[in-house]
């Protein structure tokens, strides 16, 4: 408690962000989150960089601010990547003066469209701590996107990739100090950024418990396994899936009149075929962040109805998918690699490094049923008690904290 103590000394922070009162996007929920802790332990200022939408619309009302600053957000620029917040004529020369007016010492930005303004913020506070919390990691997307049609078409995507790369390269430097929603992005970005471990912190957003009531009769005799409609590489899972470990266990599935449900990417229908089927997602609602939880998605009631998760997948996976599955009282069973980044106790999934021993365990699964209640109820409650709201809350004040006592 020492480090927080120290921290709540601070005279005054900012924190920059688009509105995000009222937002169910990730981006606006982190924010919130993170807006409502430092708000209520330091003098804290907001600065809103409002987009021409809000020409013609009000800005939802923020509270918690001792100053409330807002900023024009210009037209995309073709040099500058397409995520970026790029400010109108003249906006530039304002966020400098209130910073310089102001002499800030913490300035939090939310993401990395933010980071045109970090630079500002580093010429004219060289000495103030600046926090970049990162939600989403653009380049990977932008990459695959170019490398899946490499043809003069698809020259516009390679230079989204370009800019992207360019730029997050020169803006994000090796000292910058940052959060994560992600324990993939971080590890990515540590590599490619040379980022100091000691300066980065992974948090995602407060476990919640969910109230999709489970339905007992046969139609949720299935095994779920829950690829990201927006990730094609969670195509090559679903094809690992039906080719090599599908064969191993459908003897039993059979048996035991137990089906799989492929819920992601679109192509997955095409892998379908009697006991594998394809659970559509919801057009209208992005898989993502708090967007899942729409009464609109299907994706809640397939995870409360589910016997368990398969993820098979060869990359670690986010942990969002890991989290939600323990909010729904569900168990994993996976590929080892893809919880190495959350680091999970062994009691709290069923992993396997082979297909051969990750079938093997799934018909465990099948056969035995309280075992996968004792994993969905261990994985639940480490969850609960590591990334709850207080203690998350805890353990970012205490990291600023020491970001802030650090010469």
């Amino acid at each position: 408690m020492e480090a927080i103590n120290s921290a709540t000394n601070l005279r005054k922070i900012l924190f920059v962000d688009e509105p995000f009162a009222e937002s169910d996007t990730l981006r606006g929920v982190r924010s919130g989150f993170l807006w409502s802790i430092v708000s209520a332990h330091y003098d804290a200022d907001l600065l809103l960089l409002k987009s021409s939408i809000y020409q013609e619309q009000p800005v939802p009302m923020h509270t918690g601010f001792d100053k409330l600053y807002s900023l024009s957000l210009g037209s995309p620029n073709q040099l500058y990547p397409e995520s970026y917040h790029i400010l109108a004529a003249g906006q530039a020369e304002r966020f400098a003066h209130t910073l310089d007016s102001k002499r800030y010492e913490l300035i939090v930005f939310a993401g990395l469209r933010c980071l045109p303004l970090v630079r500002i913020a580093r010429k004219i506070l060289p000495t103030c701590k600046i926090i970049v919390d990162i939600e989403h990691n653009f380049l990977p997307e932008l990459e695959t996107a170019w490398k899946a049609n490499k043809s003069l078409e698809a020259l516009p995507k390679l230079w989204s990739y370009s800019r992207q790369h360019f730029w997050d390269h020169y803006l994000l430097k090796p000292d910058s100090i940052c959060f994560f929603a992600s324990y993939t992005d971080a590890r990515a970005l540590r590599q490619s950024h040379k980022l100091k471990p000691e300066n980065t912190m992974v948090f995602p957003m407060p476990l919640a418990e969910a109230t999709e009531p489970a339905i007992q009769h046969n139609e949720a005799n299935y095994i779920l396994f829950w690829g990201d409609p927006l990730n094609s590489a969670n195509l090559e899972a679903g094809k690992y899936l039906v080719s090599e470990l599908y064969p191993r266990i459908s003897k039993k599935l059979v048996e035991k009149n137990i089906r799989i449900l492929l819920y992601g990417p679109s192509a997955l229908e095409s892998l379908c075929g009697g006991r594998i089927q394809y659970a559509k997602p919801n057009t209208s609602v992005a898989d993502s962040g708090a967007a899942e939880d729409n009464a609109a998605n299907i994706l809640p009631k397939l995870i409360a109805n589910a016997m368990f998760i398969l993820l098979p997948l060869a990359t670690p996976d986010t942990e969002r998918r890991v989290l939600r599955t323990a909010m729904h009282n569900k168990a994993v069973a996976c590929t080892s690699i893809t919880v190495q980044d959350m680091q999970l106790p062994e009691n709290c999934y069923i992993g396997a490094e082979h297909t051969d021993e990750l079938a093997d365990k799934i018909l465990r699964l099948v056969q035995h049923p309280k075992d996968i209640e004792s994993a969905a109820l261990a994985l639940h409650q480490y969850c609960q008690e590591s990334f709850n709201a207080e203690s998350i809350k805890t353990k970012i004040l205490t990291q600023i904290g020491t970001w802030m006592e650090a010469k």
